[in-house]
């Protein structure tokens, strides 16, 4: 019996400091995770709320931004029209003043401007603009023969640019 009252009480006392290991053990894995979450995962977790509600209050306005993007298309488009305008009621003013070479030059930039348009609206618009350009062609064609049906071709000319205008300002 000697040897075994020896060994019994060593087992409760290996016993307890067992559990003391793992009670310190666990302290310390609680300590460790206390400090992970409020040291990085909380921060983190409370900058993810913020951004995702900033996202929230962009959402609309990127809807917005498409809108305004659509309407500066337009106005670049109706600007194009209104250059190529400018450039025809010039010409009729020269053709009119009986200077065929400035009324020429005028015309040639608003043919330029006319296929800048053409190459910007694409083929939605490719009939419409090959129609200003084939018009605008003949009143060159008459340029030097006959000025009055090359003044009315260019009548006609501002009178569908002043329309595309129109239409592309609504």
């Amino acid at each position: 019996m000697s040897q075994g009252e020896a060994a019994a009480p060593s087992r409760p006392g290996c016993l307890r400091r067992a559990l003391d290991i793992v009670v310190t053990a666990l302290v310390v894995l609680a300590v460790g995770a206390g400090v992970f979450y409020f040291r990085w995962y909380r921060p983190l977790a409370m900058e993810n709320q913020s951004l995702t509600a900033e996202v929230e209050t962009l959402r609309p306005l990127q809807g917005e931004n498409e809108d305004l993007r659509a309407q500066v298309e337009q106005a670049e488009l109706r600007l194009l029209v209104l250059q190529s305008l400018v450039d025809v009621n010039g010409g009729r003013a020269f053709l009119a003043l009986g200077r065929a070479d400035e009324a020429r030059d005028s015309l040639t930039s608003a043919g330029a401007w006319l296929e800048e348009l053409a190459a910007q609206m694409g083929p939605a618009g490719a009939t419409e603009i090959g129609q200003l350009r084939d018009r605008l062609g003949l009143a060159l064609g008459e340029l030097g023969t006959d000025a009055f049906a090359a003044q009315s071709d260019l009548d006609v000319l501002a009178n569908d640019l002043s329309q595309l205008a129109e239409k592309l300002d609504q």
